[in-house]
């Protein structure tokens, strides 16, 4: 991700930033805005939903009142008890329908009622809607002479009524003689002048099977409303989906609910000012996105001019031209930012120039160190061989010495080239070589035969490397000395090899004392050794160094036991393909050297 953004130039870059931060801005501004607008529409829509209730408590208190003074007075209406006693219809109705008329209107309820509940007249359209049967006479009875009112739901239908007794005063107890039912059906009709106190709300009289009433007919919202309307929500407002709702319990003439009234005051309004505000933000976000852009892009080509003869000064300096500078215009950060630069340019060329220097003066003295080194053997071996001559010897002595001064000068000859190509810059010559021809070399290189030291080769002729034969002879040449030096009184050597996935060990084992545990955590450092009396201490560090040259790696591994074991890890790219075995590696081919 940090690699992505690097690749993305400067300019947008800027704008990036800018556009990211004018967005966070504006959508905390925007979250500060809506949560404002939302806490003061909800709290008009819970004023309105609370008027609401209010103007349905003083509609229904006052219809309610009408009904019942109204029921009241006929009840002591001379004429109209006298006409209730000639259990005439058509006489109650002419009694009775003046006074009725001015309260009622067509949804108006009046039954007149013996007193087991047989209907005897009635008036009003809506007094067909209502069975006598469903009138619940004994609780009237039970009150007696009291008025009583309260809803009664009848099938898919409900209803508010007043029920008051008609009654003559005798010398014991009252005696009923009539029960005047007055009310009104509860219709859409009483729901829309709800509405139209209240034109915020809309109102709804239900119970878990059906609506009674409800002004939802046409409201936009009504999909939404009717599923609200089936929750089952008594008590405080709350809110559910896109309404604040307030449940009203409907009791009937007992006082057992039998009908709820929930009156539901939409967001609609709400929503559309939200809507309308995230608009407005909208735009002027992208307004602001806008001049951003432009801002951006001219303080950017402004900033740029600069940066770019930075930016072209850095790619000579990665040119190795560190001759290049910058030409410093004024005095502001970027002045000041390209002196710096041109200084730091003044330090890296003299560094360098110091680093090569210092390059040549090692270079020269790891490859004297390593000529030092190596020349001792085959230089000793020399200078050996012409005193044996000169003190004079038999004949076949003095061929075997010979052959040794022949192969040793051969060996300062190899020296001598590797140093003349590494002087010119020139790598190691690699060939293929057979690795066990290589030990076999360096064992007899190494002087094993002449010593009380058997070595025992368990390697096979197939594996091949592609390395330089005279260094990597060396290398096993110094690993032989070492083992033989440290078993003056005799001892065993055994070299073996193992072939893995990606790359090929060889095993260098001695039974000798091994090495001291002080010294092996810095084994592989110049100028250590373990007391040698003939040794610098740099054959190990050179060649551990061969291995790291080829890609491979010289270790010591511990063991619990006597002796040495040292791991040389030749990596993939080091084997020559066609000539490595299928069988495995290590094979036990004994070979005890003469």
């Amino acid at each position: 991700m940090i690699f992505a953004v690097s690749k993305i130039p400067l300019q947008w870059r800027v704008f990036l930033a800018t556009s990211i931060t004018i967005t966070i801005l504006f959508a905390v501004a925007g979250w500060g805005l809506q949560h404002y607008a939302l806490s003061v529409a909800d709290e008009s829509v819970r004023t309105g939903i609370q008027a609401s209730i209010q103007a349905y408590e003083a509609v229904w208190k006052a219809r309610t009142q009408v009904l019942s003074a109204t029921s009241a007075l006929m009840s002591t209406m001379s004429d109209v008890r006298r006409a209730f006693n000639t259990r005439d219809e058509k006489t109650i109705q002419d009694s009775a329908q003046d006074l009725w008329s001015r309260v009622s209107d067509q949804s108006a309820v009046f039954l007149v009622l013996d007193a087991q509940g047989h209907l005897i007249a009635s008036l009003g359209k809506g007094s067909s809607d209502l069975s006598p049967r469903e009138i619940p006479l004994a609780y009237l009875v039970s009150r007696f002479p009291k008025q009583v009112s309260g809803y009664l739901r009848e099938e898919s239908k409900l209803f508010y009524l007043v029920l008051t007794p008609v009654y003559v005063q005798t010398s014991g107890e009252p005696l009923l003689l009539n029960v005047l039912c007055a009310g009104f059906r509860i219709d859409n009709a009483i729901a829309e002048d709800l509405k139209r106190l209240a034109p915020g709300s809309d109102f709804a009289f239900l119970d878990r099977e059906h609506v009674f009433a409800s002004t939802l007919g046409r409201s936009p919202d009504r999909a939404s409303a009717e599923r609200v309307l089936q929750a089952n929500i008594l008590g405080p407002p709350i809110q559910q989906n896109q309404f604040v709702i307030s449940g009203q319990r409907l009791d009937d003439v007992t006082g057992k609910p039998v009908a709820e009234l929930r009156i539901l005051h939409s967001y609609a309004a709400v929503a559309q000012s939200l809507s309308n505000l995230r608009r407005s933000l909208g735009l002027a976000w992208f307004a602001t996105i806008a001049m951003a852009l432009l801002l951006s892009l001219f303080t950017t080509r402004r900033l740029l001019e600069p940066v770019t003869l930075l930016d072209h000064a850095a790619a000579e300096i990665a040119a190795r031209n560190y001759r290049y500078r910058i030409p410093v215009k004024g005095a502001d950060d970027l002045s000041r930012l390209a002196a710096t630069f041109n200084e730091m340019c003044d330090s890296i060329e003299k560094a360098q120039a110091e680093l090569i220097r210092q390059e040549q003066f090692h270079t020269i003295d790891r490859l004297a160190t390593s000529l030092v080194h190596d020349l001792r053997n085959p230089l000793a071996a020399i200078y050996g061989g012409a005193e044996m001559l000169i003190d004079g010897m038999p004949p076949d002595q003095m061929r075997r010495v010979a052959t040794n001064i022949y192969r040793a000068s051969n060996r300062v000859q190899e020296l001598l080239r590797d140093l003349l190509n590494a002087s010119r810059g020139e790598p190691a010559h690699a060939e293929p070589c057979k690795l066990r021809e290589i030990i076999e070399a360096a064992a007899e290189s190494s002087d094993v035969a002449n010593s009380n030291v058997r070595i025992r080769i368990a390697v096979d002729e197939t594996p091949e490397l592609m390395v330089s034969r005279t260094r990597m002879e060396r290398v096993f040449m110094n690993l032989l000395s070492n083992a033989v030096d440290a078993m003056p009184e005799g001892g065993d050597i055994s070299i073996s090899a193992k072939r893995e996935e990606d790359h090929l060990t060889v095993f260098v084992e001695d039974t000798g004392p091994g090495v001291p545990a002080q010294i092996r955590a810095q084994l592989f450092q110049p100028f250590v050794t373990a007391g040698k009396r003939t040794g610098l201490g740099l054959g190990l560090s050179l060649s551990r160094q061969t291995m790291l040259e080829l890609g491979g790696d010289l270790q010591f591994v511990h063991r619990n036991g006597t002796g040495a074991c040292f791991h040389l890890r030749f990596p993939k790219t080091s084997l020559v393909p066609a000539s490595v075995a299928s069988e495995p590696a290590t094979l036990p081919v004994p070979r005890t050297g003469d």
